[in-house]
């Protein structure tokens, strides 16, 4: 267990299992084909006379993620029989936008994501069956990748689109501070970069939840890396930002919803942990 954080939720969920964590909030658990084997999602009531439900994160496309969603709609839980109203993602990467075109369609709903990460999922999709631009793989060369590794990176470039279904042509765009209500109550969005381009949080403070997604994870540090498409970039930088502001601006007594992993309490102390591991590794190089 990591210091100064609690887990009031319980275990981790089985897949297809379900999980109401707050009055409207269901907690689901989907699978995905590497070591890190899973990823959170969430379903927040958003009216009651029609059983309808706002999805926030959908997992990946793959056949055994559809058929957990298919069984979770079906089946016995809070969201069986259920209409989905809206689909919200917090951002572009594939385990959480992977489904989103697909549940749009299914259910004849919007898309709601912060405009650079619906942009550059819209990229990204369209990288698959195209060659490995050479400018990118000299990056990873200089980057000191051996040329095994270089192949392997040739070789799997554009799979993004393999695991994401095609993004609805239309979005409603998710902006800093605005309110989102949802089932009676407000959520605000709070934008985190440099684990993506625009990350979008959203706290509730009548209910005391943060949904995180992948800006605060309590097990295991978020991935900030420096990618080839922006060299010059400064993700680091730009995620200890967002971390700061999020301390300032959220309570630490609220239940934390991230991506992965299980809710926890704690939320300034992880901070603290993350933004001190952070330091003492710059300390050392």
């Amino acid at each position: 267990m990591t210091a100064g954080l609690t887990y009031p939720c319980g275990p981790a969920l089985e897949t297809s299992e379900t999980r109401e964590i707050a009055p409207g909030v269901v907690w689901i658990r989907l699978p995905m084909p590497f070591a890190l084997d899973h990823a959170n999602v969430w379903a927040i009531r958003d009216d009651d006379a029609t059983n309808s439900w706002m999805i926030v994160d959908t997992g990946l496309k793959t056949l055994e993620t559809v058929g957990a969603w298919h069984s979770i709609l079906a089946g016995s839980g809070p969201l069986g029989g259920a209409a989905i109203s809206r689909v919200l993602v917090t951002h572009m990467h594939a385990d959480h936008l992977g489904l989103a075109g697909w549940m749009t369609r299914k259910f004849g709903c919007r898309l709601w994501m912060p405009e650079l990460e619906y942009l550059n999922g819209r990229i990204s999709t369209s990288d698959s069956g195209r060659e490995a631009p050479e400018d990118l793989a000299r990056f990873y060369h200089a980057a000191g990748w051996t040329n095994e590794e270089l192949d392997g990176y040739r070789t799997q470039f554009g799979m993004y689109g393999d695991m994401t279904y095609q993004l609805p042509d239309s979005y409603r765009r998710l902006q800093e501070g605005e309110l989102v209500r949802i089932g009676g109550r407000e959520w605000r969005v709070k934008i985190g970069r440099g684990h993506s381009p625009e990350h979008a949080c959203l706290y509730c403070s009548d209910l005391g939840l943060l949904l995180s997604g992948d800006q605060v994870l309590p097990k295991i540090s978020t991935n900030v890396s420096v990618h080839a498409v922006e060299p010059d970039a400064d993700p680091l930088g730009d995620w200890l930002s967002s971390i700061k502001k999020l301390r300032r601006e959220v309570s630490d007594n609220v239940l934390v919803l991230p991506g992965h992993n299980e809710p926890f309490r704690g939320l300034h102390d992880r901070l603290d942990q993350l933004e001190n591991g952070h330091s003492n590794v710059c300390s050392i190089i």
